[in-house]
């Protein structure tokens, strides 16, 4: 036998504290998503106007590959030179120990830092960061050299912090004993001769 179906209306929901702070919370959620939705963009919209604000971008920088001098693609690659020497010369002297460990780790990224900051800043004022040098073919290979040098600067990282992590303590230790023994011969040879 079925059912009798009942004859009551539906029973209207109240609004209990529970119910109204879901909806509240619903409510602030959806103004944050809002609100965050349009940061984002006004962030990205802000960045691509002032994408390389912080770089030190010359006022005579060439609009085209074809505007750039003898002159300025000299500067171009002795700034290039310089760059690659400092880095070099910077790996060398992890290998020499002169400092502990974690201080030379600290010096490093702050070196590197520095490093890459001026590096990406010739690379936008020497105009290497293109994609095709086809009518420039100096131009071009000055920008092989960028890249090369960007890629040695990720090689570098790698192999100095490598380096200092397993190797510092034995930097140490060998430089310690040469000062010991530096001290030792300078006594011998203070003592007076029989």
């Amino acid at each position: 036998m079925p059912e009798p179906e009942s004859t009551t209306p539906p029973k209207k929901r109240r609004w209990t504290f529970l119910r109204k702070f879901r909806w509240t919370v619903y409510i602030v959620f959806i103004a944050l998503m809002a609100f965050m939705a349009v940061c984002t963009i006004a962030g990205i919209v802000g960045n691509l106007h002032e994408r390389y604000r912080d770089l030190d971008i010359p006022v005579d920088r060439p609009e085209s590959l074809s505007d750039l001098g003898s002159l300025q693609l000299r500067d171009c690659l002795t700034a290039l030179k310089i760059l690659d020497a400092e880095q070099q010369a910077m790996a060398q002297k992890s290998f020499t120990g002169e400092l502990e460990r974690d201080a030379f780790l600290s010096q490093w990224k702050d070196w590197s830092a520095d490093w890459r900051r001026r590096f990406e800043t010739l690379g936008v004022s020497c105009r290497l960061t293109e994609y095709r040098y086809d009518e420039h073919p100096t131009l071009g290979t000055l920008a092989g050299i960028y890249r090369r040098l960007e890629e040695l600067h990720k090689v570098y990282t790698t192999v100095v912090r490598q380096f200092v992590m397993q190797n510092a303590r034995m930097l140490s230790e060998t430089r310690s004993l040469f000062s010991e023994s530096k001290n030792m011969i300078e006594r011998i040879e203070a003592q007076p001769a029989p």
